[in-house]
């Protein structure tokens, strides 16, 4: 499976996705004693868990639609128990890319920087409408200090940014996802799961909101100016599961790759489908960090 690219524009935003997974036992799938690592702060910061009634968002309300083919949940041995996988501590730093444009499409900006700050995730949990199935909400923010200089007027401006995404810890079976992008920024996708011999309906939504916390600018010269805007996206995430499963995942690519071509960026601008995979086909585990995400602790 490859690794999902996207771009951001600072008044209306596109969305990037990554990979990857580490743990133990289903009833203790993460410890929290690891050592910290570069990619995340030292304090611990385990998931945030407590029930509530119903969702924050209306889960009838999603800009695109898709269903996925049957997921195979069943394991004799949990993927994630023979995983080195670097678990998060605290909050999470990873990379983004701010574009200024000319009206040739030339990039006429230097980026001052170039890391976002994601929190730790608030997991709620509460039973759906279904009997025998319970909803879990994710939910997470991320920061993005821009800084760049530039000249005073721009054709336009975006920037690009890593995410996060979701696996099974037993299987290492990636989560169907829509790509955010310009056009949508909630979705929700709908299929079958083979879990512990049964057949289940699953359904997980995803949705995006924006808020600019500040913005300034500071003249360098009188063609040439920084701009300085802190940028604050909440994605909160939805899944309709089987009571009793707990093999929630998040993955977070925190590798720098800043260094992504524009046109590349450019063409992830789009809202492609992309059906469940293996993780780990086409991705480097050290390029990520992982939260177990579950109601139980």
């Amino acid at each position: 499976m490859k690794k999902h690219l996207t771009a951001v524009l600072i008044l209306s935003v596109f969305s990037l996705l990554l990979c990857s997974c580490n743990t133990r036992t289903r009833n203790n799938m993460f410890d929290d004693d690891d050592d910290g690592w570069p990619g995340t702060t030292s304090e611990t910061t385990l998931p945030d868990y407590s029930v509530k009634r119903a969702p924050s968002h209306n889960l009838n309300m999603v800009d695109a639609t898709e269903n996925f083919s049957t997921m195979n949940f069943d394991s004799d041995i949990a993927w994630g128990s023979h995983q080195d996988l670097r678990m998060a501590h605290g909050t999470i730093h990873n990379y983004f890319s701010y574009f200024a444009l000319d009206s040739y499409d030339n990039r006429v900006n230097e980026n001052l920087s170039d890391v976002s700050i994601i929190s730790r995730p608030i997991v709620m949990e509460y039973p759906a409408d279904e009997e025998g199935y319970v909803i879990y909400e994710v939910t997470y923010t991320q920061i993005f200090p821009i800084s760049t200089k530039e000249p005073n007027n721009v054709y336009t401006a975006f920037f690009s940014y890593h995410g996060v995404g979701f696996l099974d810890y037993y299987t290492g079976t990636t989560y169907p996802v829509i790509n955010l992008s310009t056009q949508i920024d909630s979705f929700s996708v709908h299929g079958d799961i083979i879990f512990q011999g049964k057949k289940y309906r699953m359904s997980y939504y995803e949705f995006r909101e924006q808020e600019i916390l500040n913005s300034s600018t500071e003249q360098v010269d009188g063609n040439t100016q920084i701009l300085r805007e802190t940028v604050k996206l909440t994605s909160t995430s939805y899944f309709i599961v089987p009571e009793g499963y707990d093999g929630i995942v998040m993955y977070v690519y925190v590798a720098d790759d800043t260094n992504t071509p524009l046109d590349q960026v450019l063409a992830e601008n789009t809202p492609y489908f992309t059906e469940a995979g293996t993780f780990g086909d086409d991705e480097n585990p050290d390029d990520y960090v992982f939260i177990g995400i579950s109601a139980s602790e």
